[in-house]
């Protein structure tokens, strides 16, 4: 039987690989927080809080261990972790594509052969680290990381199972691999994708090398059988869905009776307890949930919210056979081939960003970028059917992998098209998803990046049958072409040299601190809400303002957690020097009276008359005939029946659409529309062109303080916005309409001097249209 692995021992490469790939990721790494989930999954590992359904309890308890080492501040700890376990998961990978390349030339000396499989490995290994994805991954705080690295240990745990088989220790690597997956559920689902592509390898290494001893052969097939039926069960635990946990139950137990069968009795009941204590990771969301962590999403203290957050039921259903820009349902047509054919082309766009994204224009085809997308693609595929020629087992685990993790999850996740994608066909931003979608294909494009150094070790092996020294750097040369996506991504991907790379923390301070002491701030979504609570809960900045994310203000478990919320004062150590002379009400009640039982009985109808809350002196908040009054506006109206006038109630800009018809008695103050408690003075308020959409008047005074001495946006303020994605370009807008409108109102005010320098900001900072049009029109 040829050997599996080089007779040199490959630990010492696989450190120096990872090593590498830590390095890249450590210069490129971002040095604060970064939009999107990274501030909730930040406050989550700093607090011991659960993040959004299913709640990644895994990711939290070792984020939280490892935020305990004193590097840095706090996020950049938790940005390392996940460059450290995207690091590991590349050496995993260098000793699973070593072990393969080992095992595809038996016929070369022993020397030439160990030079290809660490060659061929480290150049798998390191393009699939530095894949545009991966990459991005590895450098912020996201659970995609710590879920590949579990990926690649299954992948390794395989194949170590085939080098043991025939010598009887090939169990405990079934056991592993078992509790890994078992484990992963609780991280993210993105892990047990490695399942199907395990068991593959194990049941065509079975095929390919059947075992001499008919007895063997069976107890090694009961002791897949296990691990197959353990797979199904951990899928609906990590699911939590009835019918697939019945399938899966009948599965374990025909495995289970079959292995008690083949003598595997205790093979059967170590499989069954390392997959309850893998999955049993998941009670930390129980636990935790009962102590009511500040960050508590889906509030799972209890049996049936836990299996809500683990079946993320506050989300919208979405089968594979719908068409995604509609609601589930009977309204829903269905999936469509035009739908298909864009989701498969998404897939391939993303595909071409993996390995130079950076060359040209992501959104539109660059010849260059092309060029090197079709040098891998081509690459890829003569690797692949090398690789079936020569190890169809292992083959078997990495064309699995890639198809599961690629072309299938396309078919079960039915995304929307892309932000980048089918405008023509699809013409509304809600038909599109809020930004791509790419990270969730990390291991299918690492597998193929597997089938790469395969290739290029094949073609070294090729071009020179024996390796003698003066082949070996020349050798080690042609695999230099993992340098490739390295250098072909290194703009886009870093997040430490780009000017976004303070400006998530940034905004969310300047945001935070547009707010009145001790105020109530409506926000909607993940960019204006996650930050803040990072800030807040890890950072100390303005605990005193209650912030009320109007998206979760849907489920039922958040409207009541609104209302158990404890309340910080404000305090002049905590408040910017414009707001310590400000009114400080001694905020003595709930933010709303709405018990739990009036919450549940809520039952969202269609206004048939319009429906007004007088405010004065704001105005009144409207409903119109026929507009579908949901949780949203109910605890909307809740709040301001209780708050105003006792409380600011501030709107960030990007929640303007719950403003309900109100305005005459809101003020703008920075980032934020504020119903004030004290009156402003009328002298300091202009409206106009300075007031914005929603004809708010500006307070000048209060805004043009916050925008000279509060606000400051880090690299933005001198390189500007072209480096920025575009999401992250429309958060910039937001942060810069303010001072747009300060340039406006002292251009207004006669002073034309200090107008042009502040739209000369808002320009340099988010390329602002309306001051760049002002700009122009005045020819500076």
């Amino acid at each position: 039987m040829a050997r599996s692995t080089t007779t040199a021992a490959p630990t010492w490469a696989a450190v120096v690989v990872a090593l590498i790939a830590l390095g890249g990721y450590v210069v490129t790494l971002a040095p604060h927080l970064t939009f999107w989930d990274a501030g909730e999954f930040i406050t989550a590992a700093r607090t011991l809080g659960i993040p959004h359904p299913p709640g990644t309890p895994l990711y939290v308890l070792l984020a939280h261990v490892w935020g305990l080492l004193p590097l840095g501040e706090y996020a950049e700890r938790i940005n390392l972790f996940s460059a450290v376990c995207s690091a590991a998961a590349c050496g995993l990978w260098f000793l699973v594509a070593q072990d393969i390349v080992w095992r595809m030339h038996p016929d070369a000396d022993d020397a030439s052969r160990r030079v290809l499989a660490i060659a061929g490995g480290a150049c798998a290994a390191l393009l699939g680290a530095f894949t545009f994805s991966v990459w991005q991954n590895a450098t912020e705080a996201e659970v995609y990381a710590s879920a590949s690295v579990g990926i690649a240990a299954v992948a390794w745990c395989a194949t170590q199972w085939r080098s043991q088989r025939e010598t009887g220790s090939g169990a405990p690597q079934l056991l592993l691999i078992g509790y890994l997956l078992a484990l992963l559920v609780a991280d993210h689902m993105m892990g047990l994708l490695v399942g199907p592509a395990a068991i593959a390898l194990l049941l065509a290494e079975r095929r390919c090398r059947p075992l001499t001893s008919e007895s063997a052969a069976r107890a090694e097939l009961a002791r897949i059988a296990l691990l197959g039926a353990a797979w199904v069960m951990i899928v609906a635990i990590g699911l939590a869905y009835g019918a697939l946990v019945i399938v899966g139950l009948v599965m374990l137990a025909l495995a289970t009776a079959f292995a008690w069968r083949q003598g595997e009795r205790a093979m059967a009941a170590a499989m069954i307890a390392v997959v309850l204590v893998g999955v049993s990771a998941l009670l930390f969301l129980l636990v935790r949930g009962r102590e009511h962590p500040l960050l508590d999403q889906g509030n799972p203290g209890n049996w049936h919210n836990l299996i809500a957050a683990i079946s993320r039921a506050q989300y919208p259903p979405r089968t594979p056979f719908d068409d995604p820009t509609v609601m589930h349902g009977a309204g829903n047509p269905g999936r469509t081939l035009t739908l298909l054919v864009y989701q498969l082309g998404n897939f391939a766009q993303y595909f071409d960003w993996q390995w130079a994204r950076s060359l040209g224009d992501p959104s539109r085809p660059s010849i260059p970028r092309l060029a090197i997308t079709l040098a891998m693609a081509t690459l890829g595929i003569r690797g692949a059917f090398a690789h079936r020629r020569r190890d169809p087992a292992s083959f078997a685990m990495i064309m699995t992998l890639f198809l599961v993790a690629g072309p299938v999850l396309v078919l079960y996740l039915n995304f929307k098209p892309g932000p980048s994608i089918g405008w023509n066909v699809w013409a509304r931003g809600l038909d599109h998803e809020v930004r791509d979608r790419d990270y969730f294909f990390v291991a299918s494009f690492v597998a193929w990046s597997i089938w790469v150094g395969i290739a290029l070790a094949d073609a070294v092996r090729h071009w020179a049958p024996r390796l003698a020294a003066r082949h070996r750097g020349w050798a080690l040369a042609v695999c230099g072409v993992a340098v490739i996506p390295f250098a072909g991504n290194f703009r886009d991907a870093s997040r430490r040299l780009t000017a976004e790379s303070d400006f998530p923390r940034d905004f969310g301070r300047a945001l935070l601190q547009s707010v009145p002491p001790d105020g109530i701030l409506f926000t909607y979504g993940d960019n204006d809400t996650f930050p803040l609570w990072y800030l807040q809960q890890v950072e100390g900045v303005r605990p005193d303002v209650t912030v009320i994310c109007l998206a979760l203000t849907q489920a039922n478990w958040y409207i009541s957690q609104l209302r158990d919320m404890p309340h910080v004062d404000a305090t002049d150590g905590m408040l910017p020097a414009i707001w310590q002379h400000a009114a400080r009400p001694a905020v003595n009640w709930p933010v709303h009276p709405m018990s739990d039982s009036a919450i549940d009985a809520f039952v969202p109808y269609l206004a048939i008359r319009r429906e007004e809350l007088d405010l004065p002196p704001y105005g009144q908040a409207i409903v119109p005939v026929g507009a579908a009054v949901e949780p949203l506006d109910l605890t909307l109206f809740a709040i301001l029946r209780t708050n105003a006038g006792r409380r600011p109630v501030a709107w960030a800009l990007s929640a303007d659409d719950a403003l309900h018809g109100l305005g005459s008695g809101l003020v703008q103050q920075g980032m934020v529309y504020v119903m004030p408690i004290d009156p402003v003075d009328s002298a300091n308020l202009i409206g106009g062109a300075a007031a914005g959409t929603n004809g708010i008047p500006l307070d000048v005074t209060t805004t043009r303080t916050l925008v000279d001495q509060v606000w400051h946006f880090g690299k933005l303020e001198t390189e500007g916005d072209a480096s920025l994605d575009p999401n992250i370009r429309a958060v910039a807008m937001t942060a810069t309409q303010a001072i747009t409108q300060v340039g406006l109102a002292l251009a207004m005010r006669g002073d034309t001097v200090a107008a042009v320098a502040e739209l000369r900001r808002a320009k340099r900072i988010s390329g602002d249209s309306l001051a760049v049009a002002t700009l122009v029109r005045w020819g500076r």
